[in-house]
């Protein structure tokens, strides 16, 4: 759903005189207060004036509910206890109709009883098209502002995010004087009265932007109680502990609806102490934010805001991964940024370089440091972790990737690996950059897992997801591009088992290596990687419409650890995503690139 789907609808409101509505008993309810309990009796149904509900079954939220709803109904048609659980998204007021309130309406206002079955059909529809496995991230309209300690917001803070978010919706900024310019000045943020006039500023635009002050509890809780997601906004450099008001939002508004800004006087490649931020604000991602500069930080969050924020989703596929870069390259030049970057195995290798910055011509030749020079993959060590000795890899992806944790890096970024501790998925978006990369790189049984300080034992990502684009859908709206260098493991593979020699022969073989040869067949590294990926053939069945799959092509008879020949897939996937994945970005009707080039800015 988007945010013009959820934009100003007046449903049954529409339908009903000014008089009949009148007639019938107002309620406030406030945010996080149920309305409906499942179980319960059905007295009565209730439509929404102003504020929105969201509709929980089991703890798993089944659908929204916005102004000029019905909430209720099918209990109260039906006569049957409730089936789940109503709850305010916000402050909400909404009319309590009964059943002698209902047939006097219908009465009265004969279109009604064929308003609600409307609406129970477009809402059963909606519903339905939402059962899908991977519904990714809901839209957010509401967005309150709050400034951490008692430092006050820079001026052009919000102009200039309203600017941002203006690119691509229309948006509405309010503030507290605003407020009690036109309520009066002694008004209740709280009251009734308060609560209709904030949720109907939802009219006034499609992007809403509430401005909370540290100095006024009552106006800033009102606000929050509005916002779908509250903002963070600090001072890099000058931590300070939650203030009150703070603590209130952090109440009020679960993890999932919390952002973090971190303000900084300049740009920088890492931005140091974002760990002690986040532990004192947990919130589901954070942005760095340059005062100064091009204004790239502030449009990179006027996207995130408005659901159109560009990701970068980079898969597994051992030495072809270098192809990634290539892909990265030819979206620069095609005018698209990238807003956020994640990947699996060597993807999380490649994207880890993209988010510290490192530029397109360097990382192939950092790659051949790493994999080839160093002999890291070449280094056979008695077989009791791993077939490899990961200490020269090791050393290598510290030099490279550094020590400094991935929350400090100015582009966001995650790795995918696989938890054979929990045996669940785990995505890394904290801690050292290189343990990330290392985790989500370790082949299992070639290289030894790497163990964490909680006990995690983490593994090649390519195990559980080697496409993690679902985890990209879970942080933002918007495109994304998924490159998918995952090389072709379906053709048939012909061998003479008997043919395969023992110990001995292998001994032999490789003492008298002029001698008979050993049959052609996988070796120990690629049966592996070929492991890995079973059963994730269709991944990209799951893709969203506005997700672009660029699948390069690859080299034939290339292996997996063919780490010497990353100038030739780089060079390929370069020309293969310039010439025919980009070169009709500007006229293609494909709806991913048309919410690329949207996003972008490259429509008029």
């Amino acid at each position: 759903m988007t945010i013009a789907d959820e934009f100003a609808p007046q449903g049954l409101f529409a339908v009903l005189e000014g008089a009949a509505l009148a007639l019938l008993p107002q309620q406030t309810v406030r945010r996080g207060d149920v309305l409906i309990a499942a179980g319960t009796s059905a007295d009565a149904m209730y439509l929404v004036r102003t504020g929105r509900f969201r509709v929980a079954r089991d703890g798993v939220d089944l659908a929204e509910i916005g102004p000029g709803s019905v909430i209720g109904e099918i209990a109260f048609f039906t006569g049957q206890p409730r089936t789940a659980d109503v709850i305010a998204a916000r402050d909400s007021v909404v009319l309590r109709v009964r059943q002698q309130d209902y047939e006097a309406l219908c009465r009265d206002n004969p279109g009604l009883a064929r308003a609600i079955s409307g609406e129970l059909a477009d809402r059963l529809a909606r519903t339905s098209a939402r059962v899908v496995p991977d519904p990714g991230r809901p839209p957010a309209r509401t967005f309150c502002i709050l400034p951490c300690g008692q430092a006050p917001l820079p001026a052009r803070f919000v102009p200039d995010l309203a600017a941002a978010i203006a690119a691509h919706h229309s948006v509405a900024i309010v503030t507290e004087q605003s407020f009690r310019e036109a309520l009066g000045p002694k008004a209740d943020p709280t009251g009734p009265k308060a609560v209709s006039w904030l949720n109907d500023q939802e009219r006034r635009a499609e992007i809403v932007i509430f401005v909370a002050t540290p100095e006024t509890e009552a106006w800033s809780e009102a606000a929050l109680r509005q916002a779908d997601q509250v903002i963070f906004v600090a001072q890099a450099v000058h931590f300070t502990p939650p203030s009150e008001i703070e603590r209130i939002a952090l109440s009020i508004l679960p993890e999932s609806q919390r952002r973090l800004v971190l303000l900084h006087p300049h740009k920088m490649q890492r931005a140091a102490g974002t760990g002690r931020w986040l532990d004192s604000r947990p919130v589901f991602l954070h942005h760095h934010v340059a005062l100064t500069g091009d204004g790239a930080d502030m449009a990179r969050l006027g996207r995130f805001l408005s659901g159109r924020a560009i990701g970068l989703v980079l898969s597994g596929g051992g030495a072809f991964g270098v192809a990634h870069v290539g892909v990265w390259r030819a979206m620069q030049e095609a005018g698209l940024p990238i807003d956020i970057v994640g990947g699996t195995s060597v993807g999380s290798a490649m994207a880890g370089a993209i988010a510290l910055g490192v530029p397109a011509h360097e990382i192939g030749p950092r790659v051949e440091q790493i994999f080839v020079r160093s002999g890291a993959m070449r280094r056979v060590t008695v077989p009791k972790y791993a077939f490899l000795d990961h200490k020269v890899l090791d050393a290598a992806l510290q030099e490279h990737y550094g020590s400094e944790p991935v929350e400090d890096l100015w582009l966001p970024f995650y790795a995918i690996c696989a938890d054979l501790s929990t045996m669940q998925k785990r995505v890394l978006r904290r801690g050292p950059l290189w343990e990330a990369v290392r985790a989500s790189s370790a082949i299992p049984g070639i290289l030894p897992a790497l163990f964490t300080s909680d006990g995690g034992m983490l593994v090649d990502g390519g195990c559980i997801d080697n496409m993690p684009y679902r985890d990209m859908h879970g942080l933002k709206s918007g495109p994304n591009v998924v490159v998918n260098v995952q090389k072709d493991t379906t053709s048939r593979i012909h061998v003479d088992y008997d043919s395969l020699p023992g110990r001995a022969e292998l001994l032999k073989r490789t003492v008298l290596p002029f001698g008979k040869r050993a049959p052609r067949a996988p070796g120990v590294v690629s049966t592996v990687m070929r492991s890995l990926l079973v059963g994730q053939g269709a991944t990209h069945s799951g893709m969203n419409p506005d997700d672009l799959h660029i699948r390069p092509p690859g080299l034939k008879g290339a292996g997996f650890l063919a780490w010497s020949q990353h100038r030739l897939f780089y060079e390929i996937s370069y020309r293969h995503a310039t010439n025919e994945v980009f070169a009709d970005l500007s006229t293609s009707d494909d709806p991913a690139k048309i919410a690329l080039r949207r996003a972008a800015g490259l429509t008029p």
